[in-house]
């Protein structure tokens, strides 16, 4: 019998919210989270050279976050030198890790954020932005329940930087209505599937059928 109970990913939603204020000018991309190989960012970086090329705008690409350790300082380094190969040296920039009370402000900078792990990593900062009311890039099929309606627009093929200028120039070309309107409906989507509120709640009933189980030892 199929014991697995999705209980969400407990998303502090009255933190990591929207506070009314539009996204900054140029547009911002931005990609949260250490910088380690698992996270991808090469692919960002390509992507931003080809939508330089085709979207013939500004725009800027802001990275936060750090190496967890010393073993991940080469995949740093090769980042920056990506970056200057590429001629990118305006438009991409590097931020250190900020406390999680000043990422809220950050997510609310964003037109877009990007995450860029693969199938079977779990990162809760795609869900913090989402919370914030940001459209979000991921190429993740975990996220797919969240994104619903917009899952097609907003999933792009795992390290795959054409896939993922194109939709970058998509979500750019996009009305602003229409970008607040998909940011507030992920954000409703994060509250209804996975707030902290609703994993308390859940926590609860799973330990109450356990009990009623009798499964406790």
């Amino acid at each position: 019998k199929d014991k697995l109970v999705v209980i969400g990913q407990g998303i502090d939603t009255d933190l990591f919210c929207p506070d009314g204020s539009p996204p900054e000018e140029p547009p911002m991309i931005l990609c949260v989270g250490r910088l380690s190989p698992v996270k991808d960012h090469p692919t960002l970086i390509r992507a931003a050279a080809l939508l330089r090329e085709r979207w013939r705008k500004p725009f800027r690409v802001v990275i936060l976050g750090g190496p967890a350790g010393p073993k991940d300082e080469p995949y740093v380094r090769s980042l920056h030198q990506l970056v200057e190969e590429l001629n990118l040296q305006d438009i991409v920039s590097f931020h250190p890790p900020v406390p999680q009370s000043a990422l809220p402000n950050w997510y609310r900078r964003c037109t877009v954020h990007v995450n860029l792990t693969p199938t079977g990593s779990g990162d809760k900062v795609a869900w913090e932005a989402m919370a914030c009311a940001r459209p979000c890039l991921v190429a993740n099929e975990g996220f797919r329940e969240t994104l619903g309606d917009y899952s097609d627009i907003l999933f792009f093929r795992y390290n795959d930087s054409v896939d993922l200028a194109s939709k970058l120039g998509l979500i750019f070309d996009l009305p602003f209505p229409e970008r607040e309107f998909i940011g507030q409906y992920l954000r409703e989507r994060v509250v209804q599937l996975h707030s902290l509120d609703k994993l308390v709640t859940r926590l609860i009933n799973v330990f109450g059928m356990i009990r009623g189980r009798g499964i406790c030892h």
